[in-house]
């Protein structure tokens, strides 16, 4: 039976307590290349977002990018699946939809246009242990650990240095930027609820965000009244953003991702995916020539320390 959105709702353990799970060297061998290929596909994402906002394509062109392609992949998954989606409440429903879809790609993307890759790949997936407690506290009444509270204390530390950095400089467009980012990390941290409340599997989940986005992008980008950026780029660069914004990111992203939690656990996995705004920053350093300032890596350090002492991991009885 479904579970429900309600106070009493018990919160699958993921949310509520972090079990060890019973590691073999083989399923420990897979989870770490699973991880390890979720930060990287995370990582390059981010960077072709960049690349993507200083080309000529507008948002809603790599809309079509990130979900109709893959949304057209997926359609048949979907449609075969949609008796055992449709019985999810609906407000896992509009959250895997909105969460993951159009709202969170408009938000990161924005974002991204006024800030760097460094700052983007550290907010959104850092600032998103944050909202997703908020939610387990006010919607579950989830007691939190100690070991979380003061992760989640270090990650607010490194969020508001961010800002105050920002702010301090009189950069409007890189405050503005950092607040977009923190808003797309909400969305994410609404996903992140919903899809673990609903049982849905990784491919389930990934093919509810991706069909019915993929068709809101398709009318979107038909109404805009921006025009279309295809025309006046060459061919590798419409390939390589079809490639990273809708296979890796729209498929890879999400079974690697899923398949690393069921390898390791939630604990761990989210512990080696703290190390994607390091291998974004240094990406972007080499790609875009990005050099995050002093402060930033210090704010970038904080969230990173603070994911990694709010996943439980460091904490968790070893065995």
């Amino acid at each position: 039976m479904r579970p429900s959105l309600t106070a009493t709702t018990a919160l699958p353990s993921t949310l509520r307590q972090v079990h060890a799970l019973p590691v073999t060297s083989s399923s420990l061998r897979n989870g770490l290349l699973a991880a390890g290929v979720t930060v990287l596909i995370w990582s390059v994402y981010f960077v072709s977002l960049q690349l993507g906002m200083r080309s000529a394509l507008t948002i809603p062109d790599m809309a079509l990018f990130r979900y109709a392609l893959p949304g057209l992949l997926l359609l048949p998954l979907l449609i075969r699946r949609w008796s055992t989606i449709v019985q999810i409440p609906l407000p896992y429903r509009i959250g895997i939809i909105a969460g993951g879809g159009l709202p969170f790609f408009m938000l990161s993307a924005k974002g991204m246009a006024l800030s760097q890759v460094a700052v983007a790949s550290t907010l959104i997936p850092g600032v998103a242990p944050l909202f997703i407690s908020a939610l387990a506290v006010l919607f579950f009444r989830q007691t939190l650990s100690r070991s979380r509270r003061i992760g989640l204390a270090i990650i607010a530390i490194g969020v508001l240095l961010l800002l105050g950095h920002a702010w301090l400089s009189a950069d409007a467009d890189v405050l503005q930027g950092s607040l977009l980012l923190i808003a797309a990390s909400s969305c994410w941290a609404v996903l992140t609820v919903s899809v673990r409340q609903s049982g849905l599997s990784p491919i389930e989940a990934a093919s509810l965000v991706v069909v019915p986005n993929g068709g809101l992008a398709l009318a979107l980008a038909w109404t805009a009244e921006v025009p279309f950026g295809f025309g006046g780029l060459p061919w590798w660069v419409l390939v390589s953003q079809g490639t990273v914004q809708g296979l890796l990111v729209g498929l890879g992203a999400s079974l690697a991702y899923g398949h690393a939690i069921t390898r390791l656990g939630a604990e761990l996995t989210s512990t080696i995916g703290a190390l994607t705004p390091v291998v974004a920053a240094g990406l972007a350093l080499l790609l875009l020539h990005e050099a995050p300032t002093g402060v930033m890596l210090m704010g970038m350090a904080l969230v990173v320390c603070g994911v990694i002492a709010a996943s439980g991991w460091l904490t968790r009885p070893r065995r």
